[in-house]
């Protein structure tokens, strides 16, 4: 958990910065939103992963989802599962 807690914390930091995430990181945070690797109908689920992959910076909107929604469900459900 410890591990996973603070990959998330890393994807915070990068993603608030506007650095684009690369390897582990990137996985972390399509592993987030859900199956980042295929599309999932929802136009802005698919917004956000195609952004992470090509490392462009999120919008506002987007980038309030990934912080402080996805990746914050990620950490509880991780806890949980724990």
């Amino acid at each position: 958990m410890s591990s996973f807690s603070s990959q998330c914390g890393h994807v915070r930091r990068r993603l608030s910065r506007n650095q684009p995430l690369t390897g582990t990181l990137l996985q972390v945070a399509l592993d987030a939103i859900g199956d980042g690797v295929r599309q999932t109908g929802d136009d802005l689920l698919d917004g956000i992963s195609t952004k992470l992959r090509s490392g462009t910076p999120l919008d506002e909107y987007e980038l309030h989802l990934m912080l402080d929604v996805f990746l914050l469900h990620a950490r509880l459900a991780a806890a949980s599962a724990a």
